[in-house]
């Protein structure tokens, strides 16, 4: 993969986790100040933006990985 390439993809994935911590934060103000019952709803957006964060993680590791490979060609 070539150096642009892979910078594009840490950008990509730096913007993934970018947008998990705006929803996350988003959401945990609303869960504050939510009632009861409404908490229930908003639990599942807080289960998607965790799994964006998680996705993104996940991509930034793997791209490290490759560059740690490519000081080893």
């Amino acid at each position: 993969m070539k150096d642009k390439l892979v910078l594009e993809e840490i950008r990509a994935a730096k913007r993934g986790v970018s947008d998990a911590e705006s929803d996350l934060a988003r959401l945990l103000s609303e869960v504050r100040v939510a009632p009861r019952a409404e908490k229930t709803t908003i639990s599942a957006a807080l289960e998607n933006a965790f799994q964006k964060l998680r996705d993104a993680r996940e991509r930034l590791g793997k791209l490290e990985t490759r560059l740690e490979g490519k000081d080893h060609d």
